[in-house]
């Protein structure tokens, strides 16, 4: 596979190299760089869910948060991760999660996303897919059991953490888009916040549940 180089590949490229070293196996291998500059990236046999919603089996969102698990731990006290918990990837979800069966063998698409944070941050985007989140064709007691299992695959993330920071999120994306005077995803933030506030209680009842790692 070979994709154009961002201007942080380089830092991102050394990131896939590490995984690689240290043997987390979460992330294509970074092969090189070919004659037009471009990323040369192993090709990675399987595929990514199509939604929303996903509908995801419950052993294929446990498989998908253990492996971010196992992501996150790999990069703790790195330079990627520059003293905060863990080098986010910054864009996590089915789309960019790529599964053989109900085993997710590998997150892809690795960009100038990747930043320093907290687990919090990629958790919370991952569960929104995976967990079907926010979705208005998932009920919500379903969506409150996906949401303490992929806590409970994860481990050390609680349900309530993670709604608290799909709302944060929501919030800074309303901003920007009424910043930028864009009224059209103003008012899918708008909906999306007001949704996730209305349901924050029958979301996070739950508690996490047990970490199965």
């Amino acid at each position: 596979m070979r994709k154009p180089r961002g201007p942080g590949a380089e830092r991102v490229e050394r990131l896939l190299l590490h995984l690689e070293e240290v043997g987390a196996e979460v992330a294509p291998r970074f092969l090189g760089i070919d004659e037009r500059g471009r990323q040369v990236l192993e090709y990675v046999e399987g595929t990514s869910p199509q939604g929303p919603p996903f509908d995801l089996s419950d052993a294929a969102q446990a498989s998908a948060m253990r492996l971010l698990r196992r992501y996150h731990d790999a990069t703790v006290g790195t330079e990627w991760a520059a003293g905060s918990e863990v080098a986010c990837h910054g864009d996590l979800g089915p789309h960019n999660t790529v599964f053989r069966g109900e085993r997710a063998v590998r997150l892809v698409d690795w960009d100038d996303d990747v930043a320093p944070g907290r687990r919090a941050v990629d958790v919370a985007d991952a569960v929104w897919g995976f967990a079907d989140l926010t979705s208005n064709v998932v009920p919500v007691a379903e969506q409150a059991r996906r949401l303490s299992l992929c806590c409970g695959a994860y481990g050390e993330v609680s349900p309530d953490v993670v709604v608290d920071e799909l709302l944060a999120q929501f919030r800074r994306a309303r901003r920007n888009h009424l910043d930028a005077g864009r009224d059209r995803p103003r008012r899918v933030f708008d909906a999306l916040i007001a949704w996730t506030e209305g349901h924050r209680q029958a979301l996070t009842a739950g508690g996490a549940g047990p970490a199965d790692r």
